[in-house]
């Protein structure tokens, strides 16, 4: 081994040349180096043989192969390789270039992201324009690229589903919205199940009601939810539009109600025929059916009810022309009502709501009791002992209510209306057998008290004898009832009864009379009536709210159902009840108000009444003093109260409050109560009165209109009426 640099011969395992300090570097022929200016002479590569030397036979011994002829050179001599140099390691050198790496693939492909993204846009846009146009062809292919891009995209599958939809295509549509989930706060939600439904729609052929004809209902289940306009929805019968329906639609069930043809009382083929689109479906089905044969229903309208006005309700009984039973079972279909207000045309009014008043709805009933001298003691206890047995059959926790009106020579009121039946109990104990019969002028009392009430109503009057007494006479008191629309209910007893004008009395008000022996025959016949007056139905309908309330009305009803038709045409003119202006207090929510004028008792009680109220009853020292404190305030000193005095049996004299009360609290003038004026001029009302002769404030007894024979009384008279709620 030689150093390449002075070619000085060196050790084999030296590593620097002992003679100029070169590192080593093996070098075949030792020599200088070259100069700076001068290239590296490079020797001539050795001749190769051009075949190999003869190999020696194997097993033979080894013979040194001799040199070959030429030129002969040095071994070239060991390099040892050098030893690599270890760096220290810089992290930067790593993490730099594969950062600069990421950034450029992010960038990369950010940039193909909103490529992407503006290609989808694009595409939904253009799906939509060419969907507005028509071109359902050309929209489909652009949802379908917009969702090659982003697949299930809610807004680009919803396009689709809508454009196979269009095309009829509702099995694929239903495959793609199924695979959507949205959730219902999604602002797409909606268009989704709407689209969903509409795949899976396929209504069949419509049923159709008959039991309300003329009004038919025409029912379509679709199966699936679904919402309507009505401007997407014809209805045909027998090819003709029927514009002028009802239409509904509920958990995917469409029902239409229309008024077709009447087909009188026969039976004729009819089709009828739906059509509606959705979402770009359309849909046609038809069903045939055949008119019903009916049977001729009566129907008669007994009352009305403006109190909760727009809204009216008439109270109609609905019986088979032939037998008179009531037909049970109609609803709000089953009655097509049409009003006429005063001057003007027949509109046809929409229906609310039908149901009879049993289990619904409450009924007002005045009991007339005779009470006159005819009836003998074991009479009386017949009479109360029925009367009680029916107030306690009443249906008061739906709304039933009653007054008592007892009468003689005059009209008491036992108990005034009140679902209280302790109350109306007392009441009817309190009758005492007495005087003459002014049986007319207790059933127009009857009829006045019951109209007051509003809503269904009755009188039931009973009597043994003809009057004698009233002021009013049959005929008043049939125009009276037939104006408040109030029937009545009459039940003679005994042979000294005029039948026929009792008859007829009750006939043309819209009651019903019975004539009976026994008086215990009363309570069949209060049940009877009672059951009858269950059966109303109440028909709740819609009138013009910017009329009159109580202006004049036609009616004209047709009912249908249950077999029967019937229909009838009314007039009627509505009537002020206590329930008028929604119930609100006239008495502005005061439990006791004070009126200074001279009025008779009944003038004071009426006027009490048509108010809601009645005339005050005492029953307390505290409440004495209250209407006490009232009177000297207003500088009154003679106040009617709502009391009566009787006879009892013994020919003793006691008192009642109109409400029922018991009369346990007592404030009367000394020899009070007298019964009689000095006259003789019988004495029936209680007075509160302030006599300073005669110990100052205290309870008398007067005739009906003391004021006639002592005109000064008038300066100073007044009343009270008493409101319970």
């Amino acid at each position: 081994m030689f150093c390449t640099r002075c070619g000085a011969q060196l050790p084999q395992d030296a590593k620097f040349c002992e003679n100029c300090g070169q590192p080593v570097k093996a070098s075949p022929v030792p020599g200088p180096e070259p100069a700076a200016h001068e290239a590296p002479q490079t020797p001539a590569p050795p001749q190769i043989p051009l075949s190999p030397p003869p190999q020696a036979p194997v097993g033979a011994p080894f013979v040194p192969v001799p040199p070959q002829a030429g030129p002969q050179f040095p071994p070239p001599p060991f390099e040892e390789p050098p030893q690599p140099v270890k760096k220290p390691f810089r992290p930067i050198t790593v993490i730099l270039p594969l950062l600069l790496l990421a950034l450029a693939a992010g960038g990369f492909f950010a940039w193909k992201w909103v490529d992407n993204n503006n290609q989808f846009k694009a595409e939904l846009a253009d799906a939509k324009t060419a969907f507005d146009s028509g071109d359902y062809r050309q929209a489909e292919e652009y949802y379908q690229a917009a969702l090659a891009r982003k697949p299930n995209h809610a807004e680009a599958a919803l396009g689709l589903a809508r454009i196979w939809l269009c095309e009829d295509n509702p099995d694929e549509a239903q495959a793609l919205l199924s695979g959507l989930a949205l959730a219902e706060d999604d602002p797409l939600y909606p268009d989704w199940q709407r689209l969903l439904s509409a795949a899976r729609l396929d209504p069949p052929s419509p049923s159709v009601r008959l039991d309300n004809f003329p009004v038919m209902t025409v029912r379509l289940d679709c199966g699936a939810p679904v919402e309507l306009d009505r401007a997407d929805v014809t209805l045909l019968e027998n090819g003709v539009p029927c514009d002028s329906y009802k239409f509904t639609q509920e958990n995917g069930v469409l029902t239409f109600t229309y008024q077709t043809q009447d087909a009188g009382y026969s039976a004729e083929t009819r089709e009828v025929e739906v059509s509606f689109q959705v979402e770009g479906r359309e849909f046609t089905r038809s069903a045939a059916y055949d008119t019903p044969f009916f049977q001729p229903a009566s129907v008669r309208l007994v009352s009305t009810d403006v109190s909760e006005y727009p809204v009216v309700k008439a109270y109609f009984r609905v019986e088979d022309a032939q037998t008179g039973d009531t037909i049970p079972g109609l609803d709000g279909n089953a009655f097509l009502i049409q009003e006429r207000l005063e001057g003007g045309a027949y509109l046809q009014r929409e229906v609310r709501a039908v149901a009879t008043l049993e289990g619904n709805e409450g009924l007002n009933i005045d009991l007339v009791a005779d009470k006159s001298s005819s009836i003998d003691s074991a009479d009386m206890a017949k009479i109360k002992s029925v009367m009680i047995q029916f107030v306690n059959s009443l249906h008061f926790s739906v709304g039933d209510r009653a007054e008592v009106l007892a009468f003689d020579s005059i009209v008491q009121q036992m108990c005034a209306y009140t679902g209280d039946s302790a109350l109306l109990i007392n009441g009817i104990n309190n009758m005492s057998a007495d005087g003459r019969t002014a049986f007319y002028d207790a059933v127009y009392a009857g009829i006045n008290h019951a109209a007051l009430q509003g809503g269904a109503r009755c009188v039931i009057a009973f009597t043994d004898g003809i009057d004698n007494e009233s002021n009013y006479t049959a005929s008043d008191v049939i125009r009276y009832a037939n104006v408040n629309q109030v029937p009545v209910y009459i039940i003679g007893v005994g042979g000294s009864v005029e039948a026929n004008v009792l008859r007829r009395v009750a006939e043309e008000t819209g009651g019903r009379y019975w004539f009976i022996d026994d008086l215990y025959d009363l309570s069949v016949i209060f049940n009877s009536i009672y059951a009858e007056q269950k059966e109303l139905y109440c028909v709740e309908y819609t009138s013009d709210e910017t009329a009159d309330e109580y202006a004049a009305r036609d009616l004209d009803i047709q009912v249908t159902g249950g077999g029967y038709k019937g229909e009838e045409q009314f007039s009627f003119q509505p009537v002020h009840t206590i329930n008028d202006n929604g119930g609100v207090n006239l008495h502005g929510g005061s439990r006791y108000v004070l009126f200074k004028e001279s009025l008779t008792w009944e003038q004071a009680t009426q006027r009490c009444q048509e108010m809601g109220g009645h005339l005050a009853t005492i029953t307390s020292q505290a409440e004495m003093d209250e209407i006490i404190r009232m009177a000297e305030a207003e500088d009154v000193k003679y106040l009617w109260l709502g009391g009566y005095t009787s006879y009892g049996e013994d020919g003793s004299v006691f008192g009642h409050w109109v409400t029922g009360e018991e009369f346990s609290f007592e404030a009367w003038g000394d020899g009070e109560p007298s019964r009689v004026d000095q006259d003789g001029t019988e004495e029936w009302y209680i007075m509160l009165w302030n006599i300073p002769s005669m110990g100052g404030w205290s309870w008398n007894d007067q005739r009906n209109n003391p004021a006639g024979p002592v005109p000064a009384m008038a300066k100073s008279m007044g009343f009270v009426c008493e409101f319970e709620n």
